[in-house]
């Protein structure tokens, strides 16, 4: 069974470059590696690798705020795409938010990206808007997606 692992400014370097080379396979326009070092130093934000057999299969990074989650960014290592990893990180991230009292998970998504549309609506989330022009490299619109948690006591 994979395993997450929370990264921090510590161990951030050890995992930096599997990161990276998931991150340069899964978008037109990757996050750098001072990108990711920013988001293991902010205290709203919350970056977790997937382990599977000492190797990272996959990451996702949200910030929780006050009563919401937002997602950031989530990403699997192409052949270990289909095995339900990306839903496992999402499940693992929604439990956090709904232990921390969370009300709400909010997300961008590109609008051709109807994989991970599909994986979205399975898990509950609803489209609620459209931010034109969002993804700026294609003139791309996000759609905008948003998923209502319940109460802490209904874990």
């Amino acid at each position: 069974m994979p395993d997450l692992l929370e990264i921090g400014p510590a161990n951030f370097p050890v995992y930096a470059e599997e990161i990276l080379e998931i991150e340069r396979a899964s978008f037109p326009s990757p996050w750098s590696y001072n990108a990711f070092r920013a988001e293991t130093e902010k205290p709203i934000s919350q970056l977790w690798v997937l382990l599977s057999e000492d190797r990272v299969s996959g990451y996702i990074c949200f910030w929780t705020l006050e009563n919401e989650i937002q997602l950031i960014n989530i990403a699997v290592r192409p052949e270990n795409r289909r095995n339900h990893l990306g839903q496992f990180m999402l499940a693992r991230m929604i439990k956090e938010g709904i232990s921390k009292g969370a009300k709400n998970v909010w997300l961008e998504v590109r609008r051709s990206n109807s994989d991970a549309r599909n994986l979205y609506t399975r898990m509950g989330f609803l489209e609620v808007g459209v931010s034109p022009n969002y993804y700026v490299e294609k003139n791309e619109d996000a759609i905008m997606m948003t998923l209502e948690l319940p109460d802490k006591g209904g874990l």
